[in-house]
């Protein structure tokens, strides 16, 4: 009988056969970036040579930022990907919406008008009660605060009542929803959204409480903390009310730390009538433990009294020296690295504005005005003076080192007419070869900042006559009042 040589073989490696594994990374990269997420998904799943050449863009697309609501399936999600191996140190950005189910929170839980399926009615009724529960039992504080401690490279945290529509993957002006809206809203068979038009300000008050408390229990230390709401109607409260801010003293120590490390603040503030709260004291102890803020934005819910804003920005612009205006107010802050200030949808004096960003002026680069109205201290309605020109030239002058003015969508008003609507007239635009613009935007990039502002007071479309000439002294303009100690009225505020 003859040996019979058997010929052995390795196994043929697939992997390494494919095509797909010898494409440049680059290229590869490239082909990807046009496809869709579910075939992404699809894609990383063929090889795991694939899978680790993709993985670190795949996990900065779509884990570098995310966005999650107040459910325990999606803040469950959250704290997984703050314990995983490796998302957890992609995870740098965390949105937490103020998406929810569009309830009637006066009608009974199981009341749904027009619900007839009894099982999207349960699932409804569970959604419901654990929404509730998260945010009355401290849940919602809890599984923050496990997920914080567990995010080595957190930077942002960010509340939000809006979908960025930026997945351009998966086609022009695809949202980034929260994680589990998708999945809660096919369950209920119930819209899922942002609940701005009722219990508005008090939610994004006690959300806001939960997180920033999650935030000093776990001991985390962001650069960032941001609130952006961009819902909020003509008569709505959508904004942080001064309880927002209350800081429990069993905390204190705590949440100092976070503040103290802050380099950024954006807030967008409801402070109601001062004859209710005098003065928003609880919001100015919490400005005043963040010291190191190089970037400060405060934008104002339609429907703040007109005073407020302008009381809050007077306290801050207050030197040393000065004193508070109120007992209840706290000590002067000093902001010595703030280098820019965005300020959105108030009504004020132009004096104070001057003020505050002098008591800046030495550091701040940049200086962001939206929906600002300056208001004319001339009682005479008839007499229509814009004080744009004006306070736009005192600029240079007291910040010498900005780089950048950004105004949009300006208005003046007089003491008598502040109450009402904006009409055409107030607005304050920029005639561009004779187009009026609501944007400007004053740089030195190519000329000085003297020159940008020249060539934007020359576009301003104002027909209204000029001011007297301001005083020669500076300090004499900047420590002058108004005519009489009268409260602005209440704006209403508008596109």
């Amino acid at each position: 009988m003859t040996d019979t040589a058997v010929a052995t073989t390795s196994p043929v490696d697939t992997q390494s056969a494919s095509r797909l594994v010898h494409i440049p990374l680059e290229v590869l990269l490239r082909i990807t970036s046009l496809i869709s997420t579910t075939d992404l998904s699809s894609v990383r799943l063929t090889c795991k040579a694939l899978e680790g050449g993709l993985f670190n863009f795949f996990s900065h697309e779509f884990f570098r930022k995310k966005q999650f609501m107040v459910s325990s399936y999606s803040l469950q999600a959250l704290v997984d990907i703050a314990k995983h191996p490796t998302l957890s140190s992609s995870l740098k950005h965390v949105i937490i919406s103020t998406d929810r189910l569009q309830l009637d929170t006066n009608r009974p839980q199981h009341d749904f008008p027009g619900m007839q399926d009894d099982n999207d009615r349960y699932r409804a009724n569970l959604g419901l009660a654990d929404h509730m529960s998260l945010m009355t039992t401290g849940g919602l504080r809890d599984m923050l605060a496990e997920a914080f401690g567990s995010l080595p490279n957190l930077e942002t945290v960010d509340v939000r009542d809006f979908n960025a529509n930026s997945r351009s993957r998966d086609g022009r002006g695809a949202p980034w929803r929260s994680y589990g809206a998708l999945t809660l809203s096919r369950a209920t068979n119930m819209a899922v959204g942002s609940a701005s038009t009722y219990n508005g300000g008090p939610y994004v008050t006690q959300l806001f409480g939960a997180i920033t408390a999650a935030l000093a229990v776990s001991r985390a230390r962001p650069k960032n903390i941001q609130v952006h709401l961009r819902k909020g109607g003509l008569f709505s409260d959508w904004g942080l009310h001064d309880s927002a801010f209350f800081i429990t003293p069993r905390l204190e120590s705590s949440m100092t730390q976070v503040l103290c490390g802050l380099q950024s603040l954006h807030l967008t503030l409801h402070i109601i009538h001062p004859n209710i709260n005098p003065t928003p004291f609880i919001t100015q102890k919490f400005l005043s433990l963040a010291p190191n803020l190089t970037w400060l934005r405060l934008n104002f819910s339609a429907v703040s009294d007109q005073s407020g804003p302008e009381q809050l920005l007077s306290w801050l612009a207050l030197k040393d020296t000065e004193t508070s205006v109120t007992p209840q107010d706290m000590d002067p802050i000093q902001f010595h690295r703030l280098e820019q200030l965005d300020l959105g949808n108030l009504v004020i004096q132009p004096q104070t504005l001057l003020k505050l960003v002098a008591k800046f002026g030495p550091t701040l680069t940049t200086l962001s005005l939206r929906r600002v109205a300056l208001v004319n201290k001339n009682h005479d309605a008839d007499l229509k003076i814009n004080p744009w020109a004006r306070f736009l030239s005192r600029l240079p002058k007291v910040a010498e080192n900005l780089r950048l003015v950004q105004l949009g969508l300006l208005r003046h008003v007089t003491r008598s007419d502040a109450r009402r609507r904006v009409r055409d007239k107030d607005r304050v635009s920029f005639l561009h070869a004779g187009i009026p613009q609501s944007e400007w935007q004053c740089s030195t990039h190519v000329v000085s900042m003297e020159r940008a502002i020249a060539e934007a007071i020359v576009h301003l479309s104002a027909e209204w006559p000029e001011e007297v000439p301001p005083p020669a002294n500076m300090d004499q303009l900047l420590e002058s009042g108004t005519d009489d100690d009268d409260d602005l009225e209440e704006e209403e505020a508008g596109e």
